[in-house]
């Protein structure tokens, strides 16, 4: 079965390969969702979440809309694992409403996601990251930005054995020679980041994946211009990289 691409939009439209046939779902008329998401308006992302499926490759615009991440989850119904690549925890407590955030996503799935058995989360500081293994001690296997980069790396990401997996990427934990984001980055090169994705991805079931960053339609039109190419070459790789992983089920 050919993996299915979807693209969700909301601030700008992808460009991705025509080779890969994406779908699009465009949102850009959907208020209360840039950063924070509102009931109102997650009602009617789960709908159209609801056709997709949890399965293929999924973008999800810029990292203002990680949360999309949640709702995608929602839809396992096994018990599974979950790796993260992010330059952000994403496990922060919301500052003013209570409503979902690219902030604190992770966090609202660690509480409520009861098939949810165990997280790697990769990428953010090391001081960002020891708050986020003792608040769930057991359930967040943490490895920092400091030691992803370097071959020990593989050595931690270690996943209970057989344990399905999904995938949600945030680019903003690659380099700026990899990856144009509206976020602060991290020193993760591409290669790095396919060689590990392979490595979670042996011998076991990868139920799906997610894609977001971006620069966003903000910027000087030279900026995006540069932006656009790296982002797309970038978004070609990955999509490579994890349709290989997929297509072992």
């Amino acid at each position: 079965m050919k993996t299915r691409v979807w693209s969700l939009e909301f601030s700008f439209s992808r460009r991705l390969p025509e080779e890969w046939e994406a779908e699009r779902a465009d949102f850009r008329k959907l208020s209360g969702t840039e950063g924070y998401c509102s009931p109102e308006a997650a009602g009617v992302i789960r709908e159209k979440i609801r056709e997709m499926g949890c399965w293929g490759i999924h973008f999800l615009d810029t990292g203002n809309y990680h949360y999309l991440t949640k709702f995608f989850l929602e839809q396992i119904r096994e018990p599974f694992c979950l790796a993260v690549f992010d330059r952000h925890t994403d496990m922060q407590p919301s500052a003013l409403l209570p409503l979902l955030s690219c902030g604190n996503w992770l966090l609202e799935t660690l509480r409520e996601n009861r098939y949810l058995e165990r997280v790697l989360l990769a990428g953010p500081p090391g001081e960002d990251l020891r708050q986020a293994e003792a608040q769930f001690r057991g359930r967040v296997l943490a490895v920092s930005q400091e030691v992803l980069g370097t071959n020990a790396a593989e050595e931690l990401l270690a996943l209970p054995e057989r344990c399905p997996v999904y995938f949600s990427i945030d680019t903003d934990v690659l380099s700026r020679e990899d990856a144009r984001t509206n976020w602060d980055q991290g020193e993760l090169r591409l290669d790095s980041l396919c060689r590990l994705l392979g490595r979670l991805g042996e011998g076991r079931v990868v139920l799906g994946a997610d894609i977001c960053g971006g620069a966003g339609p903000d910027g000087q039109p030279g900026e995006l211009w540069e932006a656009e190419q790296i982002n797309s070459r970038t978004d070609s790789r990955l999509l490579k990289c994890i349709d290989s992983l997929i297509q072992r089920r």
